[in-house]
């Protein structure tokens, strides 16, 4: 009886040092899958924010044809609107949140093309304006981001710019406006889980800031966690051959009446280059107005012939 009693003991005993073996297992094994698993709903995070800057930047290239310049029109810049129209508020910081609404604000501009009504003076946050919080902000709490590039001939460039690392682990440079800025991020590999941030970035974060997007294991990097859509909106001209004897052409374009005219008998002329999908008209008489002949859309470069 003793001898079945101490083997049922250490029976007993071995029993629970499997247990806690396997505890032991389990825990290593789970500590080891954590990071997987963070990494693996980040990456969803990423695609799905990478999906949502597509729709947005769908609306903003939609924006581009609208007329109105102050509350619709994404692409109303300084010196391409008329003296009444207010340009549009791009953002101004690289990453604080938004406190405000402005009427020319370029969330606002699109909430309104998607059936929102922008609150005035009031912040896009979630609890004051919601619909709006959802265009202006991205699911991890950071501000989306859209900036208008330099001055160019033939193009005009936009970069909407998404930031997926919540809680300060990853930081942009401070915005300053120059092309510098606008460069190193319209020319990075973004997609890539491998690339390396911008080499101009050394230079404008401080160097723990810097390492923190290099840092990974196996090659890997933190540049996959800044989401970016690249939007090209093209210029064109429009050319009027003005064969009249006496009737000027008047172009309007960008909001203002007789943006350019074609004196009578001019011939062949060229207007300044015109932000793509800018309503033109053109008009004919001896003295402004006249009377309108034409009215398009402009998406490519185009000739007008007047007899």
């Amino acid at each position: 009886m003793r001898t079945d009693r101490n083997f049922r003991a250490q029976r007993a005993g071995f029993s629970l040092l499997e247990i806690i073996l396997v505890i032991l297992v389990l825990g290593i094994l789970a500590s080891a899958l954590v990071p997987s698993v963070n990494d693996t709903l980040a990456q969803a995070r990423v695609e799905a924010e990478q999906r949502s800057l597509a729709e947005l930047a769908a609306t903003i290239q939609q924006s581009f044809e609208a007329i109105d310049f102050t509350n619709l029109n994404v692409a109303a810049l300084p010196g391409m609107i008329g003296p009444g129209d207010s340009p549009t508020e791009f953002s101004s910081s690289s990453m604080a949140p938004y406190a405000t609404t402005a009427t020319a604000s370029w969330f606002a501009k699109v909430g309104r093309l998607r059936g929102v009504s922008p609150i005035v003076d009031a912040p896009p946050s979630p609890s004051v304006q919601p619909s709006l919080a959802s265009i202006a902000s991205n699911a991890v709490g950071n501000p989306r981001l859209l900036f208008a590039g330099p001055s160019e001939a033939g193009q005009q460039r936009f970069l909407l710019v998404s930031l997926m690392a919540p809680g300060g682990q990853l930081v942009l440079p401070a915005y300053d406006g120059s092309a510098a800025w606008f460069e190193a991020i319209w020319q990075g590999e973004w997609d890539s889980r491998t690339a390396a941030p911008p080499a101009y970035w050394a230079s404008v974060l401080t160097p723990a800031q810097f390492a923190a997007w290099r840092q990974g294991s196996g090659g890997l990097t933190q540049a996959w966690h800044l989401c970016v859509r690249r939007i090209v909106l093209p210029k064109y001209t429009v050319t009027v051959n003005n064969n009249h004897l006496t009737n000027a052409a008047f172009v309007s374009f960008n909001g203002v009446p007789n943006g350019f005219t074609a004196a009578a008998s001019s011939g062949a002329t060229t207007t300044p280059e015109i932000l793509g999908g800018r309503l033109v008209t053109v008009n004919q008489g001896a003295a402004l107005p006249g009377a309108e002949v034409l009215r398009f859309h402009l998406h490519q470069n185009e000739t007008v012939i007047l007899q």
